[in-house]
């Protein structure tokens, strides 16, 4: 067990350390590329149309990736709701509590009110 514990401590430290140099690369890279870049709209107009058009570039791939972050959070937002709802009807204590209320109010009262929550419970799922 302790073996096994190395060998995936050191797969993972191997793969941290890969990604960071990948990382670092890809920064060395970009900076090379943004100056050629600035370099080339410089000569054909101006330093100041080529600070524009950088920053106009890196201001719309920050706010890409900044809708992407959202999208992925509400998508998992949504995931953890729909699991929470369904570990809650997995509840003895919540399912014997809503059995008992059930015998208290009579299927009359109740049948209304457990069409609401159903409905609650159907739309916060989504």
């Amino acid at each position: 067990m302790a073996s096994t514990l190395r060998g995936r401590l050191d797969r993972t430290f191997k793969h941290l350390l890969c990604e960071t140099i990948a990382v670092a690369a890809a920064v060395i890279a970009l900076f090379f590329f943004s100056l050629a870049a600035y370099a080339l709209i410089s000569e054909r107009y101006n330093a100041i149309v080529a600070s524009l058009v950088l920053g106009a570039a890196y201001l719309i791939v920050t706010l890409a990736a900044l809708l992407w972050l959202r999208l992925l959070r509400r998508k998992e937002a949504n995931r953890d709701a729909a699991v929470g709802v369904a570990q809650l009807l997995q509840d003895p204590m919540i399912v014997s509590t809503g059995l008992e209320v059930l015998r208290l109010l009579g299927s009359r009262k109740a049948a209304p009110l457990a069409v609401g929550v159903a409905k609650d419970l159907a739309r916060r799922s989504y």
